[in-house]
């Protein structure tokens, strides 16, 4: 019997359902659990679609085309059932958010992230073209993002590169605004199809929206047509490279290599300054006999344009299923090149060689400065001082541990920044901060010896003026009666202002300058900006006044782990 949908414990296949994550043209995915335990991804297909011997065998030639693929961009297929009404297809289930998800929940991606999913699925796609196989269906809900970069999902449209075509005769399958132009014309989907797809990704990632609307169903078919694609907000370098990757023509393209560069120079460099432009954008009242979908893109059967064909409204319910529709309905001319870009993005070829092949003096890149935070800086002291009273041994491991931490950050960020000097930004920077860091550790270690050496000299120095100045009846600390441990008002205050004195010889003392760069480079990530400064200074306040009420009230001094000293 065929079953429309599964409800969590229902078996199928040996695999048990948890949770549907989502449903598609050509059927719906459910989180399950085979017999051992693991957890996987299983696509069940449609009864319609199931049922149809052709659609069978269309599985089976995609089961044969991915196991081919190993490459830890693609989401491995375990399983599949073909011979059954209730056909399904089994893939590992990988950890993360889908993009749509991920940029939904965080925002979108930054120029850095952007260049990281762009590397990641350009290397995919190449492997997948390689074992013989096009995706044909890449958008942003078929792309998680994981812990090791960017991972392709659901190739329920995918087909082997050799294959005949499997869909009916004058049908061609796809999402719209992530389908290329090419597509609704007939053409046989390849390894440019797909990078446009890719393409139109990066857009969404980008800027959080479709790259050509979402609805009517109509007008985002002429847009990606017209090459009508919504960049706004994106510096002009992102924003030209990616406009020209979705080029309507596949001859004008922007390769996908030339993509990632141009995202490069943007990390490496920023944006350049751009004159602003209009835009024309194609208005829903642009169109006649319009579909209007759902926010959500689905995949949907396009039928190629044939030329002379007559205009006629399609009605489509937004429901996941596959539909086929006109592309005709729409006669948009492909926008004319930009007067003020006449070569496209090629006046920025000259920046993308001088990024590659770096000059003599350097790439070009400047470290970011390493901004003072005295406002900070002087609350962490208060903080240190009044804790110091207190817990004087507690105060001075904890500071010497966050010197080390902020020394080694410094060091190695700071190396980072030397190499991107030199060389230019590479993917492979954050491994080799990684790697290194140990080496970084030791270096920060022995380079923090001589400004300890001199603080406790300075430390000991004042507590043996003080205890010579006691012990001679020149100076009484009150509160404190001889032969007994320092307590009282008095010794809380001199125990904090030894304490002080101390982190300030190695804040300051012999080769203490990477102590302040690191404290530096850490503050700009934990308390970034002046909101980040204002709260870390509120906090730090706050944690000093309670040590220092505790101070005032009479709190005894704990000494461990330092020996408890005894006035003469």
């Amino acid at each position: 019997m065929e079953r429309i949908g599964l409800e969590p414990g229902s078996e199928i296949g040996g695999y048990t359902v948890v949770a549907p994550l989502g449903s598609g043209g050509m059927g719906t995915v459910y989180r399950a659990v085979d017999g051992g335990g693991d957890a996987v991804a299983l696509k069940l297909l449609h009864p319609h679609v199931g049922s149809d011997a052709v659609t069978r065998d269309r599985l089976r030639r995609e089961v044969h085309a991915l196991q081919k693929l190993k490459h830890p961009g693609v989401a491995a297929v375990l399983d599949a059932e073909a011979d059954s009404t209730e056909a399904f297809l089994v893939t590992e289930l990988v950890a993360g958010d889908n993009l749509e998800e991920h940029v939904r929940e965080r925002g979108t991606l930054d120029p850095e992230e952007l260049l990281d999913l762009a590397e990641g699925l350009r290397d995919t796609l190449v492997a997948v073209h390689g074992a013989g196989v096009v995706h044909r269906d890449l958008k942003p809900s078929n792309v998680v993002i994981g812990d090791d970069g960017p991972v392709l999902i659901d190739f329920g449209l995918a087909q082997a590169a050799d294959d005949s075509k499997l869909t009916a005769d004058g049908l061609v399958l796809g999402t719209p605004g992530y389908l290329a132009p090419e597509l609704l014309d007939g053409a046989e989907p390849d390894e440019a199809s797909d990078f446009w797809g890719w393409a139109a990704v990066l857009v969404f990632a980008a800027t959080g929206r479709p790259p050509f609307g979402s609805r009517p169903l109509e007008a985002v078919l002429a847009r990606a047509r017209s090459g009508d694609v919504d960049v706004d907000g994106l510096g002009p370098l992102t924003a030209m490279t990616l406009r020209r990757a979705l080029a309507p023509d596949a001859a004008d393209r922007t390769s996908p290599d030339d993509v990632v560069a141009a995202l490069t120079l943007v990390v490496a460099e920023g944006e350049p300054v751009a004159d602003e432009t209009d835009t024309t954008v194609l208005t829903a009242e642009d169109v006649s006999g319009t579909t209007v979908l759902g926010p959500e893109p689905r995949t949907v059967a396009v039928a190629p344009a044939v030329a002379g064909a007559a205009v006629a409204p399609v009605a489509a319910a937004n429901d996941g299923h596959t539909r086929a529709f006109d592309p005709t309905l729409v006669d948009v001319d492909e926008y004319p090149d930009d007067p003020d870009d006449p070569e496209g993005v090629d006046w920025i070829s000259e920046d993308l060689d001088a990024s590659e092949e770096p000059e003599p003096e350097g790439s070009g890149y400047e470290r970011p400065p390493a901004l003072r935070r005295w406002g900070t800086l002087l609350a962490a002291a208060l903080l240190l001082g009044s804790a110091g009273a207190l817990y004087p041994g507690v105060a001075l491991v904890v500071f010497v541990l966050l010197v080390v931490i902020v020394r080694t950050i410094g060091s190695t960020v700071e190396a980072m920044y030397g190499r991107r000097e030199r060389a230019g930004v590479k993917r492979s920077d954050r491994a080799i901060a990684v790697a290194t860091a140990p080496w970084h550790l030791l270096r920060s270690v022995v380079g923090l010896v001589p400004s300890l050496v001199v603080a406790g000299s300075v430390v000991v120095i004042l507590v043996g003026v003080s205890w010579w100045l006691v012990g001679n009846d020149h100076w009484t600390i009150g509160g404190s009666p001889s032969g007994q441990e320092p307590q009282g008002l008095t010794a809380t205050i001199l125990v904090g202002t030894t304490v002080l004195l101390g982190a300030a010889v190695v804040w300051w003392g012999p080769l203490s300058l990477m102590t302040r760069t690191g404290a530096r480079r850490v503050l700009a990530v934990v308390a970034p900006g002046p909101l980040g400064a204002l709260v870390a200074t509120v906090v730090l306040l706050a944690a000093s006044a309670v040590f220092v009420v505790q101070i005032l009230t009479g709190a005894p001094i704990t000494w461990a782990p330092l020996p408890t000293p005894v006035l003469p």
